[in-house]
């Protein structure tokens, strides 16, 4: 557990930029809660704060980020302790923190950069939050700077924990000394820099950067300090590494976000974020888009009716058609309010529907617009949906479970249960009596006339589950894991898996 105990008032950048408002505050390894959601974001977000802290669930503080972040109906950090610890600590705490930032929805810090590494170095250094440059190299302006220290450590997903999870007053101790009471202005400081929402550089995004870096040397075990800058103008100079690299070169490996199965059961495909297929039994492989640069990672996968072929989406709503799965539109080139995070092809496969993160339905091909929850405040965000053949229309799954039925019957949620973990899909029976989605933990929700054949529920996984795939011949399923692991339920065939 980290030792350090100090939190301090940075240096305000109003005394930089002549003007320009922005308080940075330094935080050490604490304890917190959770923060209320925006409209269309995912998650929980600033300026609102948790009511107190969570207490971390298990020695392995990535095992806690991933419990924590269920409470809030965000899925499990979409990283590899074993990968993750392969690389030096100032990387790792860029790819963390940018994947607390993603999953709710906020753009990604863009850049590392030679000039700020040293400011956090000299940080970690004496045990202190950074301080903020005059100028960013390479001429562009700050508009913005936050900073977080740590002590006491060596692992940085233990200062993400205490810095995202932790950082609050009540439900558990806090080394946040800053925050002495629940309504001191000192709490969640830390929280509140990783998931800062930059202002915009009028008709264009601000450019993000950040520095990280790690001292063995005074605090006991080490000490993490991080800068996060906000600056108008071009990239700055200097940049060590850039999020489109971590991208290529680490996420979007061997990441696996779902199934997709033949109608008989005889075989089903795995994709990876990197557009990567695998075909495993009888099913044939049409294509994919490994080795190609996305501009956004594949987040769904679904197959024709006839197994002829399947369409992969990615999470700008980028469609790319194999086999004889037509393309029948996108959203590729449209803004979205919030990120796609799953398809469904309607039962001749001449459409399909995406669906978004705030539940906003998008219709292409025969695939006609029920309804959607668009523009609707959302208890959690929309992970998935399923048509209902039976009817055209289709039912939307949200992290807690709840439901959202649009032209396709009501038959059940899991909305007003306390689940261990988030919800991550769902399928549909073939004939529209019934559905099932899956939790990360492995748990499997059926309602209507879907049986129940199993689940991991209970049972310790070596990674969480993303996807479920059906099998209509014998009315049982598969769960696939983001390793690719595979576990099947009732009497379908296990075909093989991804090794990653």
């Amino acid at each position: 557990m980290g030792q350090a105990v100090r939190k301090r008032h940075g240096r305000s950048l109003a005394a930089v930029l002549g003007g320009l408002s922005a308080v940075a505050l330094v935080v050490a390894g604490v304890t917190g809660g959770w923060l209320s959601p925006t409209a269309g974001a995912l998650g929980i977000l600033p300026p609102d704060n948790p009511p107190a802290n969570i207490a971390p669930s298990s020695p392995d503080y990535l095992t806690s980020i991933d419990a924590a972040r269920a409470a809030e109906g965000v899925g499990p950090m979409d990283v590899s302790e074993a990968t993750i610890s392969g690389l030096p600590i100032p990387e790792q705490a860029f790819i963390i923190v940018n994947d607390e930032r993603i999953d709710r929805g906020l753009p990604p810090i863009s850049y590392m950069t030679a000039q700020l590494n040293a400011d956090a170095q000299q940080g970690a250094d004496t045990g202190n939050d950074p301080e903020f440059p005059a100028n960013i190299a390479g001429g562009s302006q700050l508009t913005w700077g936050g900073s977080v220290w740590a002590g006491g450590l060596t692992s940085v997903f233990e200062a993400d924990y205490y810095w995202m999870y932790a950082d609050g007053f009540g439900g558990g101790a806090t080394t946040n000394e800053d925050c002495t009471s629940g309504s001191s202005s000192g709490c969640w400081g830390h929280r509140d820099i990783l998931l800062h929402e930059f202002n915009s550089c009028g008709s264009t995004p601000t450019t993000l950067s950040m520095g990280a870096a790690f001292s063995s040397t005074g605090s006991a075990g080490g000490s993490i300090a991080i800068q996060l800058i906000g600056s108008c103008g071009p990239p700055p100079a200097g940049i060590t590494l850039t999020w489109s690299q971590v991208q290529s070169g680490l996420l979007s490996g061997a990441r696996i976000i779902g199934i997709a199965t033949l109608l008989d059961g005889k075989g089903y495909w795995e994709a990876e974020a990197s557009g990567a297929v695998a075909a495993f039994g009888a099913a044939s492989n049409y294509g994919s888009m490994a080795g190609d640069s996305l501009n956004s990672p594949i987040v769904g996968i679904a197959a024709t009716p006839d197994g002829g072929g399947y369409w992969l989406v990615a999470a700008d709503g980028g469609i790319f058609s194999f086999g004889d799965a037509n393309f029948y539109g996108s959203t590729g080139a449209l803004h979205l309010v919030a990120p796609i995070v799953g398809m469904a092809p309607t039962p001749d496969g001449r459409g399909y529907w995406l669906v978004a993160a705030d539940g906003g339905i998008f219709s292409f091909g025969d695939a006609p617009f029920r309804g959607s929850m668009g523009g609707e405040r959302l208890n959690r965000p929309v992970v998935g949906m399923a048509a209902d053949p039976a009817t055209d229309g289709y039912w939307l799954v949200a992290a807690d479970g709840g439901i959202f039925s649009f032209g396709a019957p009501f038959l059940g949620s899991t909305g007003a249960v306390h689940l261990d973990q988030p919800i991550v899909g769902m399928e549909a029976q073939p004939g529209g009596n019934g559905y099932r989605f899956e939790a990360a933990d492995g748990g499997v929700f059926c309602f209507g006339d879907a049986n129940f054949a199993g689940s991991m529920g209970g049972l310790k996984l070596a990674a969480p589950v993303v996807g479920m795939g059906a099998d209509p011949a014998t009315n049982g399923y598969w769960l696939v894991a983001s390793d690719g692991g595979i576990f099947s339920f009732g009497n379908v065939a296990y075909y093989g898996r991804i090794n990653s």
